[in-house]
């Protein structure tokens, strides 16, 4: 009996180690840089139009957990813009006259699947592997808008009446430092033994409709101007030789408050293979 626990043992001793070094050989960590574009869509873009394409770079570090799976920390520094008066050809974006820029600043933790798995030691990976991925993300921006030679920055403004007195109907100041989910398709392609290269198209869904700075309806103007003249040019910048109304000829709609904006973060990435995960030796 003793010595058919003593073997019964060692098997499973045996058994266990092989999977430990198994799972082992397909875990590692890489870091890489990337180089891309990112644009935005909202009130002032609905369809993501090319002409407001704005550049983008980040940093990415990750850990191979899985056969087909691998958990990513990205950093991405990104720009955003768009303007009524260059981005469309119907008459009332036009007669809105607004427009917005935007830096991006991006951290998330995503995990991408891959559909081509590998269990054995990394240089055995497929050559190339569609993904999709998903996670949670950290993100700052900061809507401004030009008058004259200068830039403001909108949200401190309260261009739609967010610090107005006595104005129940107004919104709230919105937030600069906001939650996203990632979600999106890429292709990885190993270029060497220890070096990736990946095409990654990334939508982000937000919970605001603040982006460009607007979602709701013009303020009272009187009010606005009367305690900020400068947010008051530049939440309503409609022609008032042709619209003595201003926003009040649209019934003082500004924007859709009905949908949030999202941003889209379109990479190629280069990551190199750290070799820090070593199989454990059993003597």
């Amino acid at each position: 009996m003793k010595q058919f626990q003593v073997l019964f043992l060692s098997v499973l001793f045996l058994a266990i180690s092989s999977q430990v070094q198994a799972q082992l050989r397909t875990n590692y960590f890489f870091v890489g840089i990337s180089a891309g574009a990112t644009n935005y869509k909202g009130d002032l873009d609905d369809d993501f139009t090319l002409k407001f394409t704005r550049p983008g770079l980040g940093f990415i570090g990750g850990f191979k957990f899985h056969p087909h799976a691998e958990m990513r920390l990205t950093f991405s520094q990104g720009w955003m813009g768009a303007s009524d008066k260059h981005g469309f050809s119907d008459v009332p974006r036009i007669r809105r006259n607004l427009s917005f820029r935007s830096p991006l600043t991006e951290m998330a933790v995503t995990v991408a699947y891959e559909l081509f798995g590998n269990t054995r030691k990394f240089k055995f990976r497929s050559k190339w592997s569609p993904y999709v991925l998903g996670g949670v993300g950290v993100f700052y921006f900061r809507p401004q808008a030009k008058l004259g030679n200068e830039w403001y920055d909108l949200q401190s403004l309260g261009t739609e009446g967010q610090f107005l007195p006595n104005c129940p109907e107004c919104p709230k100041p919105y937030k600069l430092v906001q939650i996203s989910f990632p979600m999106g398709l890429g292709i990885r392609y190993k270029l060497t033994e220890k070096i990736d290269l990946w095409g990654e198209i990334g939508l982000r869904k937000t919970f605001t409709d603040y982006l460009d700075d607007v979602s709701n309806l013009y303020p009272d103007m009187d009010d606005l101007r009367a305690q900020n003249p400068i947010a008051y040019q530049l939440s309503d910048r409609m022609d008032r030789s042709l619209y003595p109304e201003g926003g009040k000829f649209w019934n003082g709609i500004r924007g859709d408050r009905t949908q949030a904006d999202w941003y889209v973060i379109s990479v190629i990435s280069a990551t190199y293979i750290l070799d820090w995960v070593k199989c454990p030796k059993f003597r």
